[in-house]
């Protein structure tokens, strides 16, 4: 998702949470009519951006709402398993979503898949976003992005690059680059972040282009080495890498972001009873300070500005699939 109209409002957005914080700290939520426990069904296995998120927020919400709230990780298909499996759950308003671009994406992905993020179900509020990162090993000898596209030229052969999973944000965006900058990639899939980054610290693949909370621990231990970012403005975490757009591909603005969605069916006050006390919760100083040590920053983005956002991203996507001629099935 592009960044511009998220970074001028952080400080703003941040303060508005904080104030809200401290209104609904004096006036709880309150209890879910039932004693049972709340489900966040986070589509992706343990370990990943969405999967911290809606752990570190659990203990908060539990003392907002008075239920606990279990994480409950379903992967598979990019997404997708997780998402039917909300949907088929009675809409009751005791199991959500947490989703990324991904999951967005899988209209794009596979024509009429029969449930559409944007319309199966209703955002409740963006709970992070992160840069993506283009890393390799410091055994590869590669420095930088001109390192890579000097070396796939110079072998003749098309240099490796993984990423979260086919037709994923992260790979969509690597393909991005390898067109826009003329460099000759060969996409690898995983299925998820954790095995992708061990393969590329291994040198099992050249490079891989991966969330920020995947990568940072190893960048800052030494073991991987930051090419690019995909924000059109660096990260505070990642001042010294270069973005895309500074090394020539002008168009890549891209975050990784996470989400709470609800099916439609549930009802609006109890989406924004959530939505209250998420937003309360990601204003807790030290909820903030947990997120930013797992390389995400809070945001507060307007729900329609949001959606017009992604089906931007879905035409532009979706025509590099068919310019590309990408496998993404």
């Amino acid at each position: 998702m592009s960044t511009r109209p998220f970074a001028s409002r952080r400080r703003l957005a941040l303060a508005l949470l904080a104030a809200l914080g401290s209104t609904a700290a004096r006036a709880q939520t309150g209890a879910w009519p039932a004693a049972r426990s709340i489900t966040w069904v986070v589509p992706f296995p343990p370990g990943g951006s969405n999967d911290v998120a809606a752990r570190l927020l659990s203990e908060p919400l539990r003392e907002r709402l008075g239920q606990s709230v279990v994480v409950d990780n379903r992967p598979g298909a990019n997404g997708s398993l997780g998402a039917q499996a909300v949907l088929r759950a009675p809409a009751d308003g005791y199991t959500w979503l947490v989703a990324s671009d991904s999951v967005a994406l899988w209209p794009v992905i596979r024509p009429d898949p029969g449930w559409d993020l944007l319309t199966s179900f209703r955002l409740v509020t963006v709970l992070a976003l992160q840069p993506v990162v283009m890393v390799t090993s410091p055994a590869t000898g590669l420095r930088t992005l001109e390192d890579l596209r000097a070396r796939a030229r110079s072998t003749g052969k098309a240099q490796t690059f993984a990423s979260s999973g086919q037709g994923s944000v992260q790979h969509l965006v690597g393909e991005l680059a390898a067109q826009e900058l003329g460099i000759d990639l060969m996409h690898v899939p995983y299925k998820g972040g954790g095995q992708a980054v061990t393969d590329v610290i291994s040198g099992q693949v050249t490079a891989g282009v991966l969330g920020a909370a995947a990568v940072m621990p190893h960048l800052r231990s030494g073991k991987l080495v930051a090419l690019a970012q995909t924000t059109r403005t660096r990260s505070a975490m990642l001042a010294q890498t270069p973005t895309l757009a500074e090394l020539g591909a002008r168009s890549i603005d891209v975050a990784q972001w996470s989400a709470l969605f609800v099916p439609r069916e549930v009802d609006e006050a109890t989406a924004r009873r959530m939505a209250t006390a998420v937003r309360a919760s990601l204003a807790e100083r030290t909820v903030q300070e947990r997120l930013a040590a797992n390389s995400m920053d809070v945001t507060q983005v307007d729900p329609q500005q949001f959606a017009q956002q992604l089906a931007q991203e879905r035409v532009r996507w979706g025509q590099l699939i068919k310019d590309r001629r990408l496998e993404v099935n």
